[in-house]
């Protein structure tokens, strides 16, 4: 079912979208017309209520607003590319080595079991202290404490030993941990 709003948006849609088209279409590169159309009535969409009774250059100005700001995400993204291209060989190398040490840390992740991922995405990722994290998963605090703790030992051992690093030994103990 449609809502009266809904079915006037449409109706100024179907009013004017060959000519905003057109006005694009004479201005962009011929793969951002789509986008930067549909930027354009998604805008007239969110401000409908607003839009003047000759609703046409109104969007004609907002298709102009849209392929200025497309034009200077497309700079963006050439300058970006340009300091890319320039940077050292050296840079590649570096990158190699990240890729190396993140693909080691997703294979370490996943050998942990759903819940105990869980519990380091809710805390390292989300940023959940361990008294939320325990409401979150319906545990008491100090539950959820030494469940977090026990997934980041396991973490930090699955990860030493898939950088083949020697275990790293605590340096505190715990009633939690074995020896």
């Amino acid at each position: 079912m449609t809502t009266d709003r809904e079915a006037r948006f449409a109706a100024l849609f179907r009013r004017h979208h060959a000519a905003v088209r057109r006005y694009v279409t004479r201005r962009a590169w011929p793969d951002a017309v789509d986008d930067v159309v549909a930027e354009t009535f998604l805008t007239a969409w969110r401000r409908f209520d607003a839009l003047p009774p000759d609703p046409l250059p109104w969007l004609l100005g907002t298709a102009r607003r849209c392929l200025s700001n497309h034009r200077r995400s497309a700079l963006r993204g050439a300058a970006l590319l340009d300091r890319l291209r320039a940077q050292p060989a050296g840079a590649a190398a570096e990158e190699q080595a990240r890729g190396a040490q993140r693909d080691s840390l997703l294979r370490a992740f996943a050998r942990l079991s759903d819940a105990e991922r869980e519990l380091v995405m809710l805390t390292e990722w989300d940023g959940l202290q361990p008294r939320r994290v325990a409401a979150v998963i319906g545990v008491t605090a100090p539950e959820a404490r030494a469940r977090i703790y026990r997934a980041r030992r396991k973490l930090r051992r699955a990860l030493d030993e898939e950088l083949g690093r020697p275990a790293a030994v605590p340096i505190t103990r715990s009633i939690h941990d074995t020896a």
